[in-house]
């Protein structure tokens, strides 16, 4: 629109609820808080809302986004499958990624040192499904890695991690 209805209709917009528009909660705020496929640690989700979110790796939020340097993305980099975000190089893997290849998981390890997204992700090894969503989180490998991935890929519950 034109003159001086385009400009009335652009107020009436503005004026209007703009989180019908852009609903930043529900699309990246939803999380998963009783999931039979998701391992959590006992910390609370933050609050939900539809216009607002508090990005967070407590398992089963969606993975906090940030970039790796100018024009990679770190949801481009998890490609399709499971990813495990190693925050400390130092932290042995092997484990997982063993166990991942057992049962045919498709698994990609990314290491990201020095990342000024440690601190958001509050661990030294996050698990993200291919949904985007935080499947498991610790600063070591857990005790049973197998156990683990049978419970992220759903074949059978787990008592403890």
């Amino acid at each position: 629109m034109n003159g001086r209805y385009g400009s009335i209709a652009g107020a009436l917009l503005r004026c209007s609820n703009p989180f019908i528009r852009c609903c930043g909660g529900l699309n990246f705020g939803y999380f998963y808080a009783d999931s039979p496929v998701i391992a959590y640690d006992g910390q609370l989700h933050p609050t939900y809302s539809m216009g607002h979110f508090t990005s967070s790796s407590v398992p089963g939020c969606r993975a906090p986004h940030f970039w790796l340097g100018e024009d990679r993305s770190l949801y481009d980099a998890l490609g399709d499958g499971f990813a495990l975000l190693r925050f400390d190089s130092s932290v042995i893997v092997t484990g997982l990624v063993e166990a991942a290849a057992r049962r045919g998981l498709p698994l990609v390890v990314l290491d990201l040192d020095g990342s000024d997204a440690h601190d958001l992700y509050a661990r030294k090894l996050v698990l993200v499904r291919p949904d985007r969503h935080v499947a498991w989180r610790g600063d070591a490998e857990p005790a049973s890695p197998m156990e683990l991935l049978d419970l992220v890929r759903g074949a059978r519950p787990m008592q403890a991690v």
